[in-house]
């Protein structure tokens, strides 16, 4: 599909050549196309197969549409409509989509439309965006952002994993101190497994523990084993060992199961 690939860059930048130079410039690529100075050229032509997802993956992101400013709803609060919709731009990232998906590639436009992604399995895809839209509440804070950007370092074009992680237990903080430790404002991960520790009869979950007075050990668990699997938290003498690709894909899968069960109101606080 290199050929395909190249044709669009080209459709898209040949008549906007101070946005091409931009693309150019961000990727720090040396552009040389001869007597003719020509950035769009040289980005659909010129660049090797690696650059050209970078500069398609730009793209995107560089023709992200504003947002439209919130407006009040008459009650105090605020309405947000959204972004501007640019149609051609819509036009242009379907057929780039449709394009990948009949080639087989193993990258795909991102769910927001600002970048290209690793193709993963459809269906967690739309888990993961279903978890997003659930905890974008007041008692779930920032735990969607966090995890939003958890998914994008770990899966889009440019992968960051040790970001990932962090990211994902930020995602599970924000998502679990209204629940666990609301007197807390800097509650982090390990004070509230401490909290759990000290008064697990506290909290009860959606399928009670069968023969356990300790309803919460599963929900204990998880969060454990993701707190205690951050290898690059801390510095010391000894080098730090950042997290791998693999640890930070579950990492983030875990995060979206405890941020969809605090969300949905599946683990809660005992009055």
């Amino acid at each position: 599909m290199e050929i395909p690939l190249r044709q669009w860059v080209m459709v898209l930048l040949q008549n906007d050549e101070v946005n091409a130079q931009r693309i150019a410039l961000h990727l720090k690529l040396r552009v040389d196309t001869g007597r003719v100075y020509s950035p769009a050229k040289f980005l659909a032509a010129s660049t090797t197969k690696e650059q050209l997802l970078d500069v398609v993956s730009t793209m995107l992101a560089f023709s992200v549409p504003p947002k439209i400013p919130p407006v009040s709803n008459g009650r105090g609060g605020r309405l947000y409509l959204g972004s501007h919709v640019n149609p051609k731009r819509e036009n242009a990232v379907d057929a780039l989509q449709d394009m990948l998906t009949l080639a087989g590639s193993s990258y795909r436009v991102n769910e927001a439309r600002t970048g290209l992604e690793l193709r993963i399995d459809e269906t967690a895809q739309k888990a993961l965006s279903s978890t997003v839209a659930a905890a974008r509440t007041a008692q779930s804070g920032s735990a969607a952002e966090h995890l939003s950007t958890a998914w994008k370092c770990a899966y889009g074009r440019d992968p960051d994993p040790s970001k990932a992680y962090s990211e994902a237990i930020k995602a599970v903080e924000s998502a679990s101190q209204a629940v666990i430790e609301p007197s807390n404002a800097k509650a982090t991960l390990g004070s509230m497994l401490g909290v759990i520790r000290n008064s697990p009869q506290r909290f009860s979950t959606a399928i009670p523990a069968p023969g356990q007075e300790n309803d919460i050990e599963l929900v204990s668990a998880m969060m454990q084993r993701l707190w205690k699997g951050q290898t690059a938290r801390h510095g010391s003498q000894n080098p730090t060992r950042f997290e791998t690709q693999r640890e930070a894909e579950m990492a983030v899968h875990l995060a979206a199961t405890l941020v969809q069960w605090l969300a949905a109101g599946l683990v809660q606080r005992t009055p």
